[in-house]
């Protein structure tokens, strides 16, 4: 026990030697920051915190890598320092895109497990390094397996989106109206334990560990594994196009699962599973996109003001009102406007009652006490602007 206890406290300080943990932090401040400055230069207001991209995915996202560490683990996985210097480099690359979309586990995964398939057509002075022999000894179908964890992971993530997911945005479309537009954009670690050649952990089974590379006895290491999405919604309601997308990645993680399942058995399978994520992951995309080209869900109501956001924790968010619906009458005064809305709002006093028709076309009512130092404009940003450019502020 004291022999495990000690390569896990090593596992977790290899962790900080891979460029992939650097990598991720890197891109979620270079991304939540260039959103909070469009945020500000659109709607005069940072709208979410920075990190926001990797709220709310924790819980997720850990009970996936505790699976995966007993897969890795209890099954004998073995990985090598040069199959997660690759990792970082396919990470590296598909970072300088600036788009969290290359994340998925069917990109990352896939472009890896095809460099591994060009390794032995490489020049023998190349192929005469050791890190490239041992590139060679992967077990291929361990990447197919990891790849649909993780696309089950991207899927249940998806399914669990809210509207306070997803960023505003604020365009002119094609005849030069305002529309609005929602991105979702998420991101999260994903920490699994696997074996890594060189430790002081003995074999305790027949089949552990599964194969060799070249180190006998075994180390723990916490691989801090990347995985993240970004879409926009324009022509649908941003929680139902991620709940769409959300089923289908989850019945291509089954699809995949499947195949990585029988690469075990019959080795080609896993060149299979991992085409099949690839394609699969990018045609789901090819359909969302498809699904976009209709008219804008956030446009200009013919009665009342479409709601584009609600800033979290702010007294609309508190009265549980969501993108896409219209606020009709504020206090009892038909609004139109983002400025006849202010105008109403400065005669409710401490008080403020609002009738708002909700996306299936059900009027309902909301109502709160206002309370000094609180949004003046309740916490909320809207498909038209002012006409006098206010922003979100405060008493």
């Amino acid at each position: 026990m004291d022999v495990w206890l000690m390569e896990f406290a090593k596992g977790i300080g290899m962790m900080f030697t891979l460029p992939l943990l650097y990598i991720a932090l890197a891109m979620i401040f270079i991304v939540s920051g260039k959103r909070i400055k469009q945020e500000r230069a659109t709607f005069g207001t940072r709208i979410f915190d920075r990190f926001s991209e990797w709220k709310g995915t924790w819980g997720t996202a850990l009970l996936s890598g505790f699976i995966l560490s007993a897969m890795a683990v209890g099954g004998g996985m073995v990985v090598s320092y040069p199959l997660l210097l690759l990792l970082s480099g396919v990470f590296l690359v598909v970072s300088l895109t600036g788009r969290l979309s290359w994340y998925s586990s069917a990109y990352t995964l896939g472009l890896s497990y095809l460099v591994l398939l060009v390794i032995p057509y490489l020049p023998p002075s190349v192929q005469g390094y050791e890190w490239v022999a041992t590139l060679q000894e992967t077990p291929l179908h361990t990447l197919a397996v990891v790849m649909a964890v993780l696309l089950m992971t991207e899927s249940i993530l998806m399914l669990r989106t809210t509207a306070s997911h997803t960023y505003p945005e604020r365009l002119k479309g094609t005849r030069g109206m305002w529309i609005g537009q929602h991105r979702s954009r998420r991101m999260t670690f994903v920490p699994f334990l696997a074996l890594l050649p060189g430790g002081m952990i003995d074999a305790f089974a027949p089949w552990w560990p599964m194969i060799s590379l070249g180190g006998d006895p075994y180390g723990l290491i916490l691989i801090p594994f990347v995985i993240g999405w970004e879409w926009k919604a324009r022509g649908q309601s941003p929680v139902r196009a991620a709940k769409t997308m959300g089923r289908h990645v989850f019945l291509l993680a089954i699809f995949v699962l499947g195949l990585a399942v029988g690469s075990f058995f019959i080795g080609v399978l896993s060149l299979a599973a991992v085409m099949v994520g690839l394609v699969g992951r990018e045609f789901i995309f090819v359909l969302h996109r498809m699904r976009e080209e209709k008219t804008p869900f956030f446009s200009s109501a013919q009665k009342g003001i479409r709601i584009l956001g609600v800033i979290p924790g702010s007294p609309a968010d508190q009265m549980e009102l969501m993108p896409g619906e219209v606020i009709e009458r504020v206090n009892a005064i038909p609004v139109r406007t983002e400025n006849q809305f202010y105008e109403a709002l400065q005669n409710s006093g401490a008080f403020t009652k609002m009738e708002v028709r909700d996306e299936s076309g059900e009027n309902r009512y909301v109502q709160r006490a206002m309370y000094e130092g609180e949004h003046y404009e309740l916490g909320l940003v809207f498909v038209e602007p002012a006409t006098h450019e206010a922003s979100v502020g405060f008493f």
